[in-house]
Parts: C-alpha cells; sequence; structure tokens
C-alpha cells in the first residue's frame, strides 16, 4: 500500500478573531512591527523593491521580515495593478477553481527573491517553534505569497506552522485565494489612515473588481478596533478607506502608535470580556465595532454598506445549509443501512451483493440502483468541495469524513464496477473508474498506518463481518475472467496468450495477499460468486494445460483452505 504524507490539516485557529486575539495578548506584534520599521529606516528610497531579514529573538521563534523600499508603494510597478496566473502558485488551483491569479506588482518582487526564498523555505520547513512572516505595504504582500509559498511545503503534521502578519498591504489576488483553508493563517492590520490596502481598487462603488480579500482584516483608528472575516464587508470598507484618503497617495501611518492601545481599546469593551473571541461574522454588535473605527451610519448609509442584510443573507444561508446537511446526513445513513440489508439478503441466498446487482436477481435491484446514485451524487458533492482546499495532493477531510467516505467506497464502488462489466466495458481501473473513487482511496492511504500485529489478528476474528477493503477487487476478478477466456480462444495470438497469463499470475498473487492479511470479504467463496466462477474456469486450464503449475493461490483453493476463512458468515 503506498504510503504519503498526512492530509488531514486543521485550522490554526477557529474563528475570525481568535488569530488576531492570541497575536495582540502575546506581545508578538510589538517585536513584530519594532523589527518592521527598524528594517524599513535603512532602505533606500529608490528603485521599487524588497528586501528581507530573518530574526531569531529566542531560541523558538523565528521571525520573517519583509519591507519594501518607501518608494515602492507610493510609486509601484508599471501595471502593478493587474491580476497574472503564476506557475509558482499553481498549487492554490482547484477543478473548480483552474485558474488563481496574483496581483503583478507583488508576483514580480516575489519572484525577484525567488532563489533566496527557495533557500530560506528549505531552512524554515525544517525549523521547529513558532514562525512569523511580516511585511508592511508591498512588502506585506510578499510575505503573504512567502507564507503560501512556505505553507503547501511544509510538513502537514508540523504543529508549529507560520502566522502571517501583515501591516497595510494591498490585496493580493482574486477569488480563488477566498477557498484557501489556510485563511486562519494570516492577520492583516489596517489603519483607516492608511490607502495603501486599497491602493488596487476602483475609487467608485459602481466599479467591479476581480481582487478578494483572505484572511482575517483587523480595522484600526484612533479610537479603537475591530476584526472581520466577511470578504465583502472587508473589501466595501478597504475601498472607502482608499478614496477618502486624499490623492489615495501613501500616508506616514504610525501602526506602532495604534498598536500601542490596542490592548485597552475596542476589542473588548470592557476588563470583564478579556479573552472572549472577536466579533463574530453574525453578531450584534457589529455596528457597533464598525462605528469604533470611524464608520457610522450616515457613512455606511452614504457608501451604501447595509450591514443588517449581509447580516441576515448570512444568518439564512447558514440556517439552510445546516438544516439542507442535517437532512442529507441523515438521507446518507440511511440509505447504507439498506445496502448492508442487501449485502446480508444476498449472503443468506449464497450469493455475493456483488453478483446479485450484476445480474439483477432481485426485484428490488432497480431501487438499489437509485440509491447508489444518491450516494455517489452526495460523494461527489463532499470530494468536489473537499478540491476547493488548496493542497499539492488534493483537498483534506476530517477523519469523521475520510471515515464515512471508505465505508461508502468500499460498499457502493462495488456495485458501480458490476454495472458497468454488465454493460460490456473492460479495464475499468483505466476506463471506467470515477475520480472520486481515485480521491478517496487516495486520501485514505495516504492517512492510514501499517497494521501492528494485534490489529492483524483482530482483522482474523472479525473477518466474517468484513467489507472487502479493496474497492476494486471485482473488477480485478472481471479482468481475471477476461483472461482465463482469452486463454481459452483458439483466434488469441501467441502474445495475447502470454499477456493473459501474465496478467492471471499476478492477479493470483494479489488474491492471496489479500486473503493472508484478512482483508477481503469470505463472500467470495460463496459457491455462486463471480471469483467461484473465475476459480473454475481458471482450475480447469491449469489442469488441462498446465498439470504441473502451482501457486499459493492454487493450493489454498485445491485444499479447500477457503472453507475455513470467515467459516461463521457462510
Amino acid at each position: 500500500m503506498k504510503r504519503g504524507r498526512r492530509i488531514n490539516q486543521d485550522p490554526l485557529f477557529s474563528s475570525a478573531g481568535e488569530l488576531a486575539n492570541f497575536v495582540v495578548t502575546s506581545n508578538l506584534i510589538d517585536y513584530d512591527l519594532a523589527k518592521n520599521f527598524e528594517f524599513q529606516r535603512g532602505q533606500t528610497a529608490f528603485p521599487c523593491s524588497v528586501q528581507r531579514m530573518v530574526y531569531h529573538p529566542t531560541p523558538n521563534r523565528t521571525i520573517v521580515v519583509f519591507i519594501p523600499s518607501p518608494d515602492c508603494t507610493q510609486y509601484p510597478l508599471p501595471e502593478g495593478g493587474d491580476l497574472v496566473p503564476s506557475p509558482e502558485f499553481k498549487f492554490l488551483c482547484t477543478k473548480e477553481c483552474p485558474s488563481v491569479s496574483i496581483n503583478r506588482a507583488a508576483l514580480t518582487l516575489f519572484l525577484s527573491l525567488h532563489d533566496h526564498l527557495s533557500g530560506l523555505k528549505a531552512q524554515l520547513t525544517e525549523r521547529e517553534g513558532q514562525l512569523i512572516i511580516t511585511g508592511h505595504s508591498l512588502g506585506g504582500s510578499v510575505a503573504s505569497l512567502f507564507t503560501l509559498y512556505l505553507l503547501d511545503s511544509m510538513d502537514k503534521k508540523r504543529k508549529c506552522r507560520p502566522i502571517c502578519i501583515t501591516f497595510g498591504s494591498p490585496l493580493i489576488g482574486n477569488f480563488g485565494l477566498q477557498h484557501s483553508q489556510w485563511n486562519s493563517f494570516f492577520l492583516h492590520l489596517v489603519s483607516n489612515k492608511d490607502p495603501v490596502p486599497g491602493l488596487f481598487l476602483p475609487s467608485s462603488h459602481s466599479q467591479t473588481t476581480v481582487y478578494k480579500p483572505f484572511g482575517t482584516y483587523l480595522f484600526c483608528s484612533e479610537l479603537g478596533c475591530a476584526c472581520f472575516d466577511n470578504p465583502d464587508l472587508i473589501l466595501k470598507l478597504l475601498t472607502v478607506i482608499s478614496s477618502e484618503v486624499a490623492g489615495g497617495l501613501l500616508q506616514v501611518v504610525d501602526y506602532g502608535e495604534i498598536l500601542r492601545n490596542l490592548k485597552n481599546k475596542a476589542i473588548w469593551k470592557g476588563p470583564q470580556l478579556a479573552g472572549e473571541r472577536f466579533a463574530d461574522p453574525f453578531a450584534t454588535g457589529i455596528i457597533m465595532k464598525l462605528e469604533t473605527i470611524g464608520f457610522d451610519q450616515t457613512k455606511l448609509l452614504l457608501h451604501n454598506i447595509d450591514i443588517r442584510r449581509m447580516e441576515a443573507e448570512a444568518r439564512s444561508l447558514t440556517k439552510k445549509t445546516k438544516a439542507y446537511d442535517a437532512k442529507k446526513l441523515h438521507d446518507i445513513k440511511k440509505y447504507m443501512v439498506l445496502l448492508e440489508w442487501y449485502k446480508k439478503k444476498s449472503n443468506r441466498a449464497n450469493k455475493c451483493y456483488y453478483d446479485c446487482f450484476k445480474n439483477g436477481d432481485f426485484r428490488r435491484d432497480i431501487g438499489i440502483q437509485e440509491i447508489m446514485e444518491q450516494l455517489t451524487t452526495y460523494w461527489e458533492d463532499m470530494v468536489a468541495k473537499a478540491q476547493w482546499k488548496p493542497q499539492t495532493e488534493g483537498a483534506s477531510f476530517r477523519s469523521s469524513w475520510l471515515f464515512s467516505g471508505t465505508t461508502y467506497r468500499r460498499m457502493v464502488e462495488p456495485l458501480g464496477i458490476a454495472a458497468f462489466y454488465r454493460n460490456g466495458g473492460t479495464d475499468y481501473i483505466n476506463n471506467g473508474r470515477s475520480q472520486h473513487y481515485k480521491l478517496l482511496q487516495q486520501w485514505y492511504e495516504e492517512d492510514a498506518k501499517p497494521p501492528s500485529r494485534d490489529q492483524l489478528d483482530s482483522r482474523k476474528e472479525k473477518v466474517s463481518a468484513l467489507l472487502t477493503e479493496d474497492s476494486c477487487f471485482w473488477a480485478y476478478v472481471e479482468e481475471a475472467i477476461l483472461s482465463c477466456e482469452s486463454l481459452k480462444n483458439a483466434n488469441s495470438s501467441p502474445e495475447q496468450r502470454a499477456s493473459s497469463w501474465d496478467n492471471l499470475v499476478m492477479f493470483g498473487e494479489y488474491v492471496m495477499e489479500q486473503i493472508e492479511n484478512y482483508v477481503v470479504s469470505p463472500e467470495i467463496f460463496l459457491k455462486e460468486s463471480s471469483f467461484m466462477k473465475w476459480w473454475g474456469e481458471y482450475e480447469d486450464y491449469i489442469d488441462t494445460k498446465r498439470n504441473f503449475y502451482s501457486s499459493r493461490l492454487v493450493n489454498f483453493m485445491k485444499r479447500r483452505s477457503y472453507e475455513q476463512y470467515g467459516r461463521r458468515a457462510i
């Protein structure tokens, strides 16, 4: 079985404000910001460039700072506001979002450091402890890109993953970034006096933009600050701030002074609330928080920002989604119970449920077809949603989903194989297998561990109730039957016979491995199963054509040792 990296990667923080709360109360910002501006003071005025520095304030903490030259934001690169695709960030693409575009200015600056950053990435992925990636203005944009670049290459088992903190940084990408499972790793601080975060946005609400924010945004003013993760609201706030600041040019914004007041203002409404999380997207106090950063009711109306409507729509969608998901989950459980009943009914008739469905032995097979289609639609949708999560090797499921998906694959895919060969198909693995089955199997194998001796003993005890672990088992059986037919066909060429024989030898080794590891259901040995049909034809061939051929499977079958395999199930 193929082994790989574990793909489950839970969000680092569970809410929009939890990351901000952690950063503010842990004094990370103080040191982080100090290093940002200490480095910035040493930068030359021109040309536009970004440099990076690495600090180790403690043995278990690393800070990487990206700072642009002073003129870099005020005089951005030509056509710097364009969005362009990049091969370096192809890992962010998914089936549903096949093209993720990056801000040209940020990408150009990132690529100018690419050789250096490749080496730095190799060092940081091996380093343990807390890792902070930070930057100011366009340096923050480069910091965000480097953090994504780093996250994609990090071992998913790593407990300490990077936190990216930016100060007054422009948006860096389009719609595809919003679906990143890494949103919780990013905190963007924005002053209501700083136009740079909205640098590439249109000045009018009537104009549309392809830019989309991602991560958590902490908006700051002299009055206090507020935290948001609603991308539509964030986009409106950035547009208003950018349009209201005179000239839209780079202003001197003292983030240090703003942040020195963070611990005592605005995020909490008094000491009794210290320790609570920041604003929930549906919190009734969201309008008060907007007022804290200078967006009173008059300004909200002026810029057509309808908070109550946005809240109502989001709340309604969430309720509908939860209700739909609950009903769907109930139906899925019911369908799986019905399939288990169908399997047991088939076994009582001394048949495999695979063969019963393939041959249409029961009147209720039409109902089973409908159940199979419902389950397949559900899991195709689940896998498609998981593919939004931008990991190179695919999406990740919560462990409960992966367990349920594996049970579904082992129970339902054999029915799809039966229908495929019933309709005259050949080579199911290459010509008929759905992509969602491939991904479910891939994710399971990457998440699985080699069985211990105790687990093997447990399998032996419970083999009578086992579902065959390899959901493609019956496809291999069908191909073995076709190989037997090819050997017996007088019109087959010597090359075809040789190939068929080699396939049968490999199939025999495969089956014996499944038996010895107790990962195949004893129902395959039922008298009228397709496997026993294959064995009858194969035994007849080797008895007449290859009298001296022997293998572990041949000996196992001729001695009828299979009668002792999961005897209680028969």
